[in-house]
């Protein structure tokens, strides 16, 4: 047994999560040396000692390993720089990274949740899908929209770039995701300041992102010593508790089991900082950002109390693969819900097998349908946006979104945090599947029948009608005046609202 195998029985945690914190804790030193030896050096002696570092701890991880990242650097290699620009790449892409990822789940998924070489190789899958879509958009510059042209790649990254762009030690242990372009501004010096040195406004919110990372992973650590096991949602001592209590211990196990991601983020993006890749140039007063590769916003993560705020708050930089490459690049379906299932199911298969993925995902999408469509049952009759939005309702309006929301995620984490279904089953039953019923049964009738029966508000086209003749306006199909209304406010909120 090596030293990390004793001082993980001296800690009693497992000794790949040990190995796992240690290889984040090791990029703030990392990211030190590089502020200081290499951020004024060429692209290229950036390019090897990333690749340099990224396999040191990639082989503290995991050992043998490695290979899979090397067989994923050739193969993203052969696709940049031999069929790039054609729609062969982009299958080529999802059969070599996705292909590979899902294989390694095949032969290495457990009961338990595992941290083994497929931890690094998900994020790798991504960043190199992204990375050829956006060399495809390169090759059709003139073609593609705006916002695609930020990370279009119009020259091909060559086998040491994208190594580099692999191994980097800032995003190859948990994250987060950048773009190849916005790797390119990095190593080139785009984000050095003025003097072209590294931007000292970096070390406070490196300092706060990684004091943040530690708390969570405190509060998770100490979660683990007194919250119930898995195991005991199949208890009788579970299951012989009142549905109250049943439901309330599986929200609290949730939210803090939830923990642990934010910890791992948090303290990657902190040395992400440090090292200059967080910089996101300047705000509306002149002040240097550092949310260039954020993975969740704790504010609104803390105190969001609608299903949009959470989804918007947590894994951005998954999301943001999620809006970009796939749920944008579905306009062709010409239906925003089922380009929004496709990219949600996507992200389940990226997630792995289990059954219990795919589930919490069509749930979500189950969850943001209703919101919207509470959303514009609020918007369409009168008084009742008025009301909620009243000083001595906005506590009651809070509280209760809390609730909501927090009970309907802990419902069903169970299908993701317990894994395996004959694990998950037994407390979701304990539930009465209550989560499940709501959302797919009792909320779509409720929504038909609020939608034909409460009043409406008098659109400006029902005044003018009304004015000129009133048999013209009755003469308006009901279902027409609704869907204006439901398509009320600005377009961009509208899409934020309805995108991961």
């Amino acid at each position: 047994m090596g030293v990390v195998g004793l001082l993980a029985n001296a800690t009693n945690t497992r000794e790949d999560a040990l190995r796992l914190l240690l290889a984040v804790l090791a990029c703030y030193p990392l990211a030190i040396f590089h502020r200081s030896f290499l951020a004024k050096k060429s692209a290229q002696v950036q390019h090897v000692a990333f690749i340099a570092i990224g396999i040191a701890l990639y082989v503290f991880q995991y050992g043998w390993s490695v290979i899979h990242p090397c067989l994923s650097i050739l193969a993203a290699w052969g696709i940049t720089n031999f069929i790039a620009g054609t729609q062969l790449s982009i299958i080529a892409a999802h059969a070599a990274f996705l292909g590979h990822l899902l294989l390694g789940y095949w032969f290495t998924e457990s009961d338990s949740y595992d941290i083994n070489w497929t931890t690094p190789q998900c994020i790798l899958t991504l960043r190199f899908i992204g990375m050829v879509m956006d060399v495809y958009d390169g090759f059709h510059y003139e073609m593609i929209k705006p916002d695609m042209k930020k990370t279009a790649i119009r020259d091909a990254p060559g086998m040491l770039e994208i190594a580099a762009y692999a191994f980097f030690f800032c995003g190859s242990v948990v994250g987060p995701q950048f773009t190849l372009a916005h790797f390119r501004q990095f190593v080139n010096g785009h984000h050095l300041d003025e003097n072209q040195n590294p931007r000292k406004s970096a070390l406070m919110p490196s300092l706060g992102r990684f004091v943040a990372g530690v708390t969570y992973c405190v509060i998770y650590q100490w979660s683990c010593v007194w919250i119930p096991t898995p195991e005991w949602f199949q208890s009788a001592e579970f299951l012989n508790m009142s549905f109250f209590w049943r439901w309330t211990w599986v929200m609290i196990w949730f939210r803090l089991t939830l923990y642990r991601y934010p910890a791992m983020w948090l303290m990657g993006e902190g040395s992400a900082i440090l090292s200059g890749i967080g910089y996101n140039g300047k705000n509306e007063n002149g002040e240097d950002r550092w949310d260039a590769v954020r993975d969740i916003h704790i504010w609104k993560f803390e105190t969001g109390h609608d299903f949009s705020s959470v989804v918007m708050s947590f894994n951005c930089g998954t999301n943001t693969f999620a809006r970009n490459h796939i749920f944008r690049r579905l306009r062709w379906l010409n239906s925003k819900f089922g380009a929004h299932l496709v990219t949600l199911m996507y992200l389940a298969i990226w997630h792995g097998y289990h059954l219990g993925y795919f589930i919490l995902f069509f749930y979500e999408l189950s969850c943001m349908v209703a919101q919207e469509q509470l959303y514009s049952l609020i918007e369409r009759t009168p008084g009742w946006s008025q009301l909620i939005s009243q000083a001595y309702m906005r506590p009651v309006v809070i509280i209760f979104g809390h609730l909501v929301v927090k009970y309907s995620m802990g419902f069903i984490f169970l299908t993701f945090g317990l894994i395996k279904t004959r694990e998950w089953i037994a407390p979701i039953g304990s539930l009465y599947y209550a989560g499940f019923i709501f959302y797919l049964v009792i909320w779509p009738i409720s929504y038909q029948i609020l939608k034909r029966n409460l009043p409406r508000k008098k659109t400006k086209e029902d005044s003018i009608g009304g004015n000129k003749d009133k048999s013209t306006a009755a003469a308006v199909p009901s279902n027409e005046i609704m869907a204006s209304n439901e398509k009320g406010g600005s377009k961009e909120s509208q899409e934020t609202k309805k995108e991961l």
